[in-house]
């Protein structure tokens, strides 16, 4: 499943090289399958050149394949009342209507434009649901060099897009919200990543809590997960704590026997339940989904079969 920019990245298996992550740990957590069905996990999975989108019900049995839009999809991000949003390697993007499991999904192009009537400059990537549900956001311009990137909010009921010029570098790392009004990206380099507060309505950045070169957040805003770099554990921590740089953490999951890192990672809304991709040192990857009120204690592991990639999330 190939990520394209004007130059072609590394397929979503080894995207883990560009996204990699520093923070501390505490609290290490031991496997432990409890048997937990994965309710409202999806899973954007990649095998070779194939990609498809899975989801599970709760019921304990396989993945149900979830309709695509057409092109090749990238990346899928999940918002209220279980629409997603997915982004194809040109850089488009398309949301769907509401997803029920083992029902057909219906996708629109969405063809967004500024206030000049301009559609904004590609490539993009990513997409990120802020917390009302109303706009997303993504990255555009080259995610290789890193400079020149700038947040592009896209509100898909109006079509339209509102852009915001970073200042310095951007690493290739997905952006997040952290509440209604606020969204975080990974600045500086690989060595040295910053989390830069960007206010959505004003364009203001700001620095935020340093090391963490991956950051997913849960929809409530209440929680992070952070990874320091391939290999590292990934940490919970309150989100005013990480934002306070007080830290402390909740727990510290590392990879698990086989696996070199993990790749994706997502927290479901109440901050409550963890999905990890891991990728295993043969370039497999295989899902674990942690649990908050099993002591964070390993609790599913979903089968995708024999996939190279792939990108979780949680319905919401």
């Amino acid at each position: 499943m190939p990520i394209s920019t004007r130059r072609r990245l590394p397929r979503l298996a080894t995207w883990a090289t560009l996204v990699v992550v520093a923070a501390a740990c505490s609290k290490p957590v031991t496997s432990g399958d409890t048997g937990v069905a994965p309710d409202g996990l999806i899973a954007l999975v990649a095998n070779g050149d194939k990609t498809t989108l899975v989801g599970w019900d709760g019921s304990g049995g396989d993945a149900i394949p979830i309709k695509l839009p057409k092109g090749s999809v990238t990346w899928v991000a999940t918002g209220l009342q279980d629409v997603l949003a997915a982004v194809r390697d040109d850089g488009t993007s398309a949301t769907s209507d509401p997803v029920h499991l083992g029902q057909t999904l219906t996708w629109r192009t969405v063809d967004a434009k500024d206030t000049s009537g301009k559609a904004p400059a590609r490539p993009a990537f990513f997409a990120a649901w802020e917390p009302a549900g109303g706009r997303y956001a993504m990255l555009a311009g080259d995610l290789l060099s890193g400079n020149g990137i700038r947040v592009v909010l896209i509100d898909p009921s109006v079509s339209t897009a509102f852009e915001i010029a970073i200042d310095g570098p951007v690493v290739a790392a997905p952006p997040v919200w952290i509440d209604a009004d606020r969204l975080a990206i990974v600045t500086g380099d690989a060595g040295a990543p910053i989390a830069t507060i960007v206010d959505a309505t004003t364009g203001q950045q700001t620095a935020g809590p340093s090391g963490d070169r991956l950051v997913a957040t849960s929809a409530d805003g209440k929680r992070v997960a952070t990874m320091a770099s391939q290999g590292a554990p990934i940490v919970i921590r309150d989100m005013a704590g990480w934002l306070a740089g007080d830290g402390s953490s909740i727990a510290s999951i590392e990879p698990p026997n086989g696996s070199t890192t993990a790749i994706t990672f997502a927290l479901d809304t109440a901050g409550q339940r963890l999905a990890i991709a891991w990728a295993a040192t043969d370039g497999s990857v295989t899902l674990a989904v942690h649990d908050g009120r099993s002591g964070w204690r390993r609790v599913a592991k979903p089968s995708i079969g024999s996939a190279r990639g792939a990108v979780v999330a949680w319905r919401r």
